[in-house]
């Protein structure tokens, strides 16, 4: 069931072979420079070719490079991506600056309007539970009015939500107002999580695309981080305001992630989607400091004729240029993706045996990494090292704690893009869920023997192997796991699934540890991060080093093998019952087979 190529795509194919590569002969190299073009000149198949670009528009800096990182200096190219991916990594910083200033600032707050443990516990989960809902909705905007405006929006939505809870009053010194800001917030939060690590991935080139996704990552932890150090130095205040001022301090990221996105461009990947191929060709060759192809020549002379022919004298500006492959595999991805849009999730659930078992993997990850208690430590982890008595009720002290404490999953995050690869996911997840068991049985320990110090030790170490696996590998493997036409549906579930669980989690633990003691309810999440290790053991395949396509040969049960070995096509998988066809070449690690 192909569909129809499109040109792009057909001349790509035709090209593709005959591309020059980087460092041999077939290099363009300058010869010329016209007003508003550039002719260079190039020896293809023996016979000199001549090719002018177009570098009117300003995005053109220096020499073209086909195949070699891109025109211009690979550091100027370089530079302009990881800054665009830092702007949209923003987005992440304001989710781990909220989830990072509840925790100091619900200590005051608390205390302020004489809040009961139900009424905090809605303070926190209400900012998780509007965020659920705006990240399931959220799917719409990015595909209506694009990712770029998507996170403006929610910067915008951010700001408002701050400056409202900064300024809350009335009943009860403004508890109502204060939950309105934060359902507010939350929806700014749903909204940036869905776009911001999306834009980064689609924007940056396929060598750069591991290192700079992961960026979000890395700005959510980062921002807790932030969001500690802000709270520690403002404890200091009068409690009358200083936890207002902690939580409108979230508005200033918020505007500088607004005004940098003035000068970034719109993800080519949307502009296709919407029909736009030429902007999004634009914004490529922007991206990638690539000139645009205007005219085109088989002799030696730089005159006006464009030639139609094809012979194998002369080039054609694909054959010399990667924006225009990169260009076409876009193309090919949305053709694919359209494939499944006729597909629901309740038939892909019902009809399709290989993605039910990727999709039951990906959302077990998430309900995992949520139960293992994360969240409490980090909405709650100035309440529950109060708890603890280590500093004898010194607030600011119990705050402070906490900036060295969510440093730690910042390192175990580094730690585990050190080892990611040359271990594989599988061994590593492992490992990091071995020891997040063993120090939440040291927490739980630690307050059930009335030792703070122990508590408080242990968890640094939960957080440090947090990091390590349990933290990345939802978002790794759910993005590697789900065939390509399904991915987009797949991924939305996965990530709701998550808000779900993070909501359960948030608005249970202050009720739970009323029940059970303190020290029960890190027993409990010991015991439930125990029981998914012992299945993970024998449910999780091993991904690393396999390709898209091998990775989704994990999951094809005995029957889709045999169907497969009888002449299915993969590229009728996700269209039928099929999977996609097994190679006879591809050795399984040991335990990488789903059961």
């Amino acid at each position: 069931m192909n569909s129809e190529p499109s040109p792009l795509n057909m001349k790509s194919q035709q090209s593709t072979s005959e591309m020059p590569k980087a460092g041999t002969s077939d290099l363009l190299t300058t010869s010329k420079y016209d007003t508003g073009s550039t002719t260079t000149s190039s020896i293809v198949n023996g016979s000199p070719a001549v090719v002018k670009f177009d570098d009117s528009s300003g995005y053109i800096q220096g020499h073209h490079r086909p195949h070699g990182g891109g025109g211009g200096s690979g550091k100027s190219h370089d530079s302009f991506v990881r800054k665009l991916s830092l702007i949209a990594s923003l987005s992440g910083l304001l989710f781990g600056y909220d989830t990072g200033v509840v925790s100091g600032a619900i200590i005051f707050i608390r205390s302020y309007m004489d809040l009961t443990d139900l009424q905090v516990e809605i303070v926190v989960a209400s900012t998780v539970l509007s965020a659920a809902f705006s990240a399931l909705a959220g799917g719409y905007l990015l595909d209506s009015i694009g990712r770029k405006k998507t996170l403006v929006m929610a910067s915008m939505i951010f700001v408002f939500g701050s400056v409202l809870m900064a300024i809350s009053f009335g009943p009860k010194n403004g508890y109502g107002m204060l939950i309105i800001g934060r359902l507010i917030v939350g929806v700014a939060i749903g909204l940036a999580a869905d776009a911001g690590p999306l834009y980064i991935s689609e924007c940056a080139p396929p060598k750069l695309r591991g290192s700079l996704t992961t960026l979000f990552n890395m700005a959510v932890v980062g921002g807790q981080v932030l969001a500690s150090f802000v709270c520690g130095c403002l404890s200091y205040l009068p409690p009358a305001y200083n936890w207002r001022l902690m939580l409108g301090f979230g508005a200033l990221p918020a505007i500088a992630q607004m005004v940098g996105f003035i000068i970034l461009p719109y993800s080519p990947t949307w502009l296709v989607l919407v029909g736009r191929k030429d902007e999004a060709e634009d914004v490529l060759r922007r991206i990638r400091m690539v000139p645009k192809f205007i005219r085109y020549t088989g002799g030696d002379n730089d005159d006006d004729s464009t030639h139609e022919d094809s012979s194998a004298d002369t080039a054609s500006p694909e054959e010399m240029d990667e924006v225009m492959h990169e260009l076409n595999e876009i193309i090919e991805e949305h053709e694919k993706a359209k494939k499944g849009q006729h597909v629901t999730l309740l038939e892909l659930w019902r009809f399709y045996p290989q993605v039910r078992r990727s999709m039951i993997l990906g959302c077990s990850l998430w309900i995992v990494s949520q139960l293992a208690g994360i969240n409490t430590i980090m909405y709650y982890g100035a309440g529950i090292v109060e708890r603890t008595g280590l500093f004898e009720g010194d607030k600011s002290l119990d705050i402070w704690i906490t900036v060295p404490l969510s440093f730690m999953q910042l390192l175990g995050i580094f730690v585990c893009f050190s080892i990611i690869d040359q271990q594989g996911r599988r061994p590593t997840l492992l490992l990091s869920m071995t020891f997040i068991c063993i120090s939440l049985l040291l927490i739980g320990a630690g307050f059930a023997l009335d030792m703070s110090i122990v508590t408080v030790m242990a968890m640094f170490l939960y957080l440090f192997a947090f990091g390590m696996g349990l933290s990345t590998m939802p978002y790794t493997m759910n993005s590697e796991i789900y065939p390509e036409e399904y991915r987009g549906s797949c991924v939305a579930q996965a990530t709701g699934v998550f808000w779900f669980t993070n909501f359960v989690v948030s608005v249970t633990f202050l009720t739970l540890a009323s029940v059970l003691g303190n020290g029960g309810v890190f027993f409990l999440y010991a015991a439930i991060v125990f029981v998914s290790e012992v299945i993970f053991y024998f449910m999780v395949p091993e991904t690393s080093g396999l390709s898209l396509h091998e990775i989704q040969e994990l999951f094809a049960g005995p029957e889709e093998k045999t169907s497969l070995s009888d002449g299915n096509n993969d590229e009728d998988y996700g269209t039928n019952s099929s999977s996609p066809s097994m190679r006879d070449d591809v050795e399984l690690p040991p335990h990488s087979q789903i059961v």
